[in-house]
């Protein structure tokens, strides 16, 4: 039964992610102003549902809403003091906010607010994206899945004294456990890779938790191997370096410039970010519906495996 209730939830949150969800006005201010749901406006927003096999966990759903989210089949319904979504006429199943931060409504030493900064995309797991000014995207060949400049409707242009100031923050008022920091492709040797280790630095160096990042590959392999030694002494203590799509066909038509970047660098990436951070800390994402066939992101998958 478990197994089935489980294989069930995936489907919604499959299904969810797809769709989008069509959002009364009304409860599009209470979510702004009570739960976490700074980028209601802009269409961005983390919801839960509750996982089958342990009780009282959420598992997050980041939505994406762009157009279709107007005309979506799913809108979400306020029962009384719980949310739900609806599917038509009929009930589709039960969601869950978290409650809004209180470091949302704080600002950096700079002035800005923590909520453009970083973000809670989970229980206990808040979000940044240290640099969102993309070089291919600025260049006219994004790749074109990429929405990084959009994120959150988030400050663009952080540093990372913001970052640490605000994770800081949400961490002393018990609502971050961990933290995820990635990057846009910026035009330095690293990537991006530079800005990420130094804000784990600055983090560590006011609150101690674990640090998770995300970055492109560089062919560089000795300043790889320096900056991942770097990222290990601040404190991270998760990798992800994300290849996207494993189809050679059209890496290179949905990804013009990252779609350059060889499996086999990849693969070399995930190996020295083994030897560096172990076992079960290393991490790819692949995204499915982009055109690619589909045997290549099962034989993908069981080559990252």
């Amino acid at each position: 039964m478990g197994l089935v209730r489980l294989d069930t939830i995936a489907r919604e949150k499959v299904e969810l992610q797809a769709k989008g969800i069509r959002i009364p006005q009304e409860l599009c201010d209470e979510l702004e102003t009570e739960w976490n749901a700074p980028a209601i406006r802009s269409g961005r927003l983390v919801l839960c549902l509750k996982s089958p096999e342990k009780s009282g966990e959420l598992i997050p759903v980041f939505i994406v809403n762009g157009k279709r989210g107007a005309k979506s089949p799913l809108h979400l319904v306020r029962n009384g003091s719980q949310f739900e979504i609806w599917k038509e006429n009929e009930k589709y199943t039960d969601v869950f906010f978290i409650p809004r931060p209180g470091f949302y409504n704080s600002f950096t030493s700079g002035g800005v607010p923590m909520y453009k900064v970083a973000v809670i995309v989970g229980p206990g797991h808040a979000r940044s994206v240290v640099n969102q000014r993309c070089i291919y995207q600025q260049a006219g060949k994004p790749c074109k899945f990429c929405a990084i400049q959009y994120w959150w409707d988030a400050n663009i242009d952080k540093t990372t004294l913001q970052v640490a100031e605000t994770i800081e923050a949400g961490v002393k008022e018990g609502e971050i456990e961990h933290i995820s920091l990635t990057t846009a492709t910026t035009n330095t040797r690293g990537k991006g890779l530079e800005s990420l280790v130094e804000a784990a630095k600055l983090i560590q160096a006011r609150v101690k938790i674990p640090i998770m990042i995300e970055f492109e590959p560089i062919s560089d392999y000795s300043l790889l191997d320096s900056l991942l030694q770097e990222a290990r002494q601040a404190g991270v203590t998760t990798v992800s370096c994300n290849i996207e799509c494993f189809d050679e066909s059209i890496r290179e038509e949905v990804m013009p410039v990252k779609g350059k970047n060889s499996v086999e660098m990849y693969v070399r990436t995930w190996e020295k970010c083994l030897d560096i951070f172990g076992k079960n800390e290393v991490f790819t994402v692949a995204i499915a519906g982009i055109g690619e066939d589909d045997e290549s992101i099962l034989k993908g998958i069981e080559m990252a495996a």
